[in-house]
């Protein structure tokens, strides 16, 4: 299972997001079997953001990222890969 490290730039602001992530932490877990490990914000830089988790595959954070694009805009993020930092790790 491989184990994500994510870091983005959020636009509504940390609280804003962090209630919509943990809001949505049932429906990536039952619907795409993925498992927040950390969530948080850099220490220096409150709308930049840092989460790790673990996901059965990379096609399903691709399934993730592209069904749920409405749900990660709402929240002040953003699916484009290219305003993302993704490291891919071994669990």
């Amino acid at each position: 299972m491989p184990t994500l490290i994510l870091k983005q730039k959020i636009t509504k602001g940390y609280d804003h997001w962090l209630a919509a992530y943990d809001g949505a932490e049932e429906l990536r877990s039952t619907k795409y079997g993925i498992k927040t490990i950390y969530r948080g914000h850099d220490i220096n830089d409150i709308d930049t953001i840092h989460v790790v988790m673990y996901t059965p595959n990379m096609d399903v954070i691709q399934e993730h990222m592209e069904n749920e694009a409405e749900l990660i805009a709402s929240a002040g993020g953003d699916t484009d890969p290219s305003t993302m930092s993704m490291s891919v790790a071994s669990d």
